[in-house]
């Protein structure tokens, strides 16, 4: 007589750009350590967010749109850092 569906949810995500404590953990390694082990570090940070985000019910293209934000935001992070160095500005500044 009735047949039930189950509601169709998308999972939102916490934006990984706004995770402002890993964003400059993770330029803060990338900008310390050798090519090759940032480039390791950068793989695994990549790989651990995405694994979450599936853990959590998060669809593939929302997760690499998030990547995608994520990266934006190390970067730019990188690039606060590196004028702040040459600046001479030792404290953390607001980007």
């Amino acid at each position: 007589m009735f047949r039930w569906t189950p509601a169709l949810a998308e999972v939102i995500p916490f934006p990984c750009r706004a995770r402002i404590a890993k964003v400059r953990r993770t330029a803060q390694i990338l900008d310390e350590t050798t090519p090759q082990g940032a480039d390791a570090y950068w793989e695994r940070t990549v790989s651990d967010l995405r694994r979450q985000m599936q853990a959590a019910g998060i669809l593939g293209d929302r997760i690499d749109a998030e990547l995608r934000t994520f990266f934006d935001a190390v970067q730019a992070e990188l690039y606060r850092r590196g004028y702040a160095a040459l600046a001479g500005s030792t404290g953390d500044t607001a980007a």
